[in-house]
């Protein structure tokens, strides 16, 4: 297929802009689609500019292809969201100005972005940019890791893990040109490379977050294209210091390394060699992640054998006393395990059964369990209640309502705003109403267009009875901030639906006008939830998908005369 920058990068911006975390009725279709002509009339109206001049000059010559942009820094709307165990992350709305030019430049670029991704030696994770997958971007194999595990485990004496601590917000933005072209050269060499892809990237990154050097964005998929830009450079340097270590010796994920060798002496070399080449990027490992071991443990996957012997073992159907067990096991094994997946697993499975009506209450309750012990797993834990409702119509809403309006008020003081976000989404899907004056208290003061325009949505819906401090919003409205930090979606979307008045002409202002003139979306009211069976049918093709590549990898480190079925990883 030819290469077509267009088509990559509408799908780069339609499917993989806004972070996955968030729900369904926060969409960038429309973006993506147009997003061609609306940054011609940004460029035409000096939204922002490209500068040719200020990347200088080679031996008195212009340099070809070189150029800086000058474009306004934007703040990012940050979100908190629970990581695993006690840890949360992180994630960000960048702005589209910057964003839409960062992801241009990677797709114009996509060939010479492939060459710099070749030196990647240890993932097996495919970077391919295509409408087709879920997040534009391909995802990542995991059962193809845990059979790359499995098989490292089996073939090694000694076994290396580590990964690096924080990656993503410690990335250094001048070390993207560093991986594209070398550390040395470049530093060596700034005027040289001073207007280069690279540099642009570093300037675009750099403008999604206030100019800062330190920390790409979470959450679009641009920043997992450079972090894995970088992690290539890192592949290569790694691979030059330790020649003896192959593909069939390191599994990478991202930034988690696992590393098979047949001597401690090997096993040490080959973590100070990971660790200094990451310090040379200003990225540190994570000790109290990492460790060289003699045998590998396994007790991490004892919650899961736990889980998968009860499901195997048992004759009649999952429902009533056998169903109550199941879900008191889960919420054990996960308490016991606050590191581990336990409740996603859980989920998959009861998401994958259907109930009868005397079986709600008990789900409802368990659910209901899950969204303290596990809040990671809410929109999951959303989805299901929004399903049953639909198929059922026999749920509590005034139970659920009552519970989640406690946890949400409490998330909201605790800046835990990826909680407040899918509880409000659960009220607002079970048309039930919330009330409650500490929200209404708290929401003046909370910096999030996501959480805002929530709460206008279901205000029009009249399913919320809170105070909003619409006067505040409108008063903050002005060209300077539309530009400059998180509140422009919060402004746009809210003039678009007519829940904000519009002030200081900001429609006609060059930044807004292109995307008003297209009507063009970012939160869609129209939209819920995924139906229980459009998320199975997608799990069954996506683990179809991925046992190929499973079955691939087994022939290639086996070889190729290997017959039958192979196991789910």
């Amino acid at each position: 297929m030819a290469f077509d920058p267009a088509n990559i990068l509408s799908a780069l911006l339609a499917k993989g802009y806004f972070p996955k975390e968030l729900p369904l009725v926060f969409t960038t279709t429309d973006f993506g689609r147009d997003v061609g002509e609306i940054l011609g009339e940004w460029g035409a109206q000096k939204v922002y500019q490209i500068d040719a001049k200020s990347a200088g000059k080679i031996a008195g010559k212009s340099k070809s292809g070189s150029y800086l942009y000058d474009v306004p820094f934007a703040e990012l709307e940050v979100m908190s969201k629970p990581k695993r165990g006690y840890e949360r992350r992180d994630i960000h709305i960048t702005h589209p100005i910057p964003q839409a030019l960062l992801a241009r430049e990677l797709c114009e670029n996509w060939p010479a972005v492939q060459k710099w991704l070749s030196r990647r030696r240890f993932s097996e994770d495919e970077i391919a940019i295509s409408s087709a997958y879920d997040r534009s971007v391909k995802g990542i194999n995991f059962p193809m890791h845990r059979a790359k595990k499995s098989y490292l485990t089996a073939t090694s004496d000694w076994i290396v893990k580590t990964d690096i601590t924080r990656f993503y917000p410690s990335i250094y933005t001048h070390s993207i040109a560093w991986a594209a072209y070398g550390k040395e050269p470049v530093k060596a060499g700034l005027k040289k490379y001073k207007g280069s892809l690279a540099d642009r990237l570093d300037i675009l990154v750099r403008a999604t977050n206030r100019n800062q050097t330190v920390g790409i964005p979470i959450g679009p998929e641009t920043s997992r294209i450079i972090a894995e830009v970088i992690s290539a450079r890192i592949d290569d340097d790694f691979s030059i210091r330790n020649p003896s270590l192959d593909r069939s010796s390191i599994d990478r994920l991202q930034d988690d390394w696992l590393i098979g060798v047949s001597s401690l002496e090997k096993a040490e070399h080959a973590l100070s060699s990971i660790s200094s080449i990451y310090r040379s990027y200003n990225l540190e490992i994570n000790g109290s992640k990492t460790a060289i071991e003699r045998l590998i443990a396994q007790s991490e996957d004892r919650w899961l054998s736990e889980l998968n012997s009860f499901l195997s073992h048992g004759s009649s159907s999952l429902s009533g006393a056998r169903l109550r067990e199941f879900l008191t096991l889960c919420l054990r094994l996960q308490t016991e395990n606050m590191n581990e997946p336990v409740m996603n697993y859980a989920l998959a499975v009861v998401e994958a059964k259907r109930y009868s009506s005397a079986d709600v209450e008990l789900l409802e309750s368990f659910l209901l369990k899950a969204a303290v012990i596990s809040p990671i797993s809410l929109a999951s834990i959303c989805r299901i209640f929004l399903n049953f409702e639909v198929k059922s119509g026999s749920v509590s809403k005034t139970r659920i309502r009552d519970r989640f309006t406690i946890l949400a008020e409490r998330s909201l003081e605790r800046g835990h705003h990826f909680e407040v976000i899918w509880l409000l989404y659960t009220l607002r899907g079970l048309k039930t109403q919330l009330v409650s004056k500490r929200i209404s208290e708290m929401i003046p003061e909370t910096q999030s267009s996501a959480i805002a325009l929530l709460l206008l949505d279901m205000k029009e819906k009249g399913l919320c009875k809170c105070s909003l401090p619409i006067g505040k919003w409108e008063g903050e409205i002005s060209e300077d901030r539309i530009l400059g930090d998180w509140s422009w979606l919060r402004t746009y979307e809210g003039i678009r639906h007519g829940w904000l008045s519009e002030k200081n002409n900001v429609k006609a202002h060059p930044f807004f006008k292109p995307m008003f003139d297209r009507d063009i979306v970012f939160y869609d009211p129209k939209k819920n939830i995924e139906t229980s069976r459009k998320v199975r049918k997608v799990r069954s093709l996506n683990r179809l998908e991925d046992k190929k590549d499973v079955l691939d990898f087994i022939k290639l480190i086996r070889g190729p005369n290997i017959l039958g079925e192979i196991s789910d990883y």
